[in-house]
């Protein structure tokens, strides 16, 4: 089990009120890798083709994170991330 799995595991069970920046790219590099970005701005977009099937994620598959001052992610945003790893999973079982 890889460090984004065990981050995915732990912030399913107890969701954090703030997370690094750099543990929430880890996340991101293992489950939308190549469909996220953060180019010198304050919020982290994933855009994912897949996400566009689901109905929370309509029209465009996308989730936008903000990261605050530069270094951190809030819990709710974390708790976006999660569901739709979640939401992902479960549809790919389907």
């Amino acid at each position: 089990m890889g460090k984004a799995e065990k981050l995915f595991d732990r912030w399913s069970e107890n969701l954090p009120k703030e997370a690094r920046i750099q543990e929430v790219k880890t996340l991101l590099n293992t489950y939308f890798e190549g469909q996220w970005d953060h180019d010198c701005t304050s919020h982290i977009v994933v855009r994912c083709e897949k996400l566009k099937a689901l109905p929370d994620y309509q029209p465009f598959g996308e989730i936008s994170v903000p990261v605050k001052g530069g270094q951190k992610v809030k819990g709710y945003y974390i708790r976006s991330l999660i569901k739709a790893i979640k939401d992902l999973q479960e549809s790919e079982e389907i």
